[in-house]
């Protein structure tokens, strides 16, 4: 069986969370707090790399109104940020060294990817995961869904 840290199984659930406030991290100088995933039978690759920042680093954004999703061509410090980790892949690298020393194999790591603009937000990158989700299910001997399985 898998050795993996940093995950907790609550009934049919799974939670990887990683404390990453005492490596120091940072991107657009906004300090990166976590590494996080919930996977359940339905649910299983949604993984955030949760960020601090200010409601004042948003001050100067404008919104395109014909957009559902933030406007990547604003300015403002937030939405840079969130352009370094999706377009720019600038935290990619760090959170392959993460996951793999947190007990994950080399081929789940490799399959993480940055998910689609929609998906980040104001303090979170979003990145999609599912063979990280499928090893933490299957390590604490929960059934993954057939959609799912690669």
């Amino acid at each position: 069986m898998q050795n993996l840290k940093y995950v907790t199984r609550d009934d049919n659930a799974v939670q990887l969370e990683i404390d990453l406030t005492a490596q120091n991290y940072s991107v657009n100088g906004h300090a990166v707090e976590s590494v996080t995933l919930y996977a359940d039978e339905e649910c299983i690759g949604d993984l955030a790399v949760n960020w601090k920042f200010e409601e004042a680093d948003g001050a100067d954004y404008t919104h395109n109104t014909q957009l559902m999703m933030r406007d990547n061509s604003s300015k403002d410090n937030i939405t840079a940020t969130m352009g370094e980790f999706y377009w720019d892949g600038c935290f990619d690298e760090q959170l392959a060294d993460i996951l793999t020393e947190a007990g994950f194999s080399a081929k789940a790591v490799r399959g993480v990817m940055g998910s689609e603009w929609g998906m980040q937000d104001e303090g979170r990158a979003s990145y999609d995961a599912v063979e990280i989700g499928e090893e933490m299910l299957l390590a604490n001997g929960l059934k993954v869904h057939e959609d799912y399985l690669i």
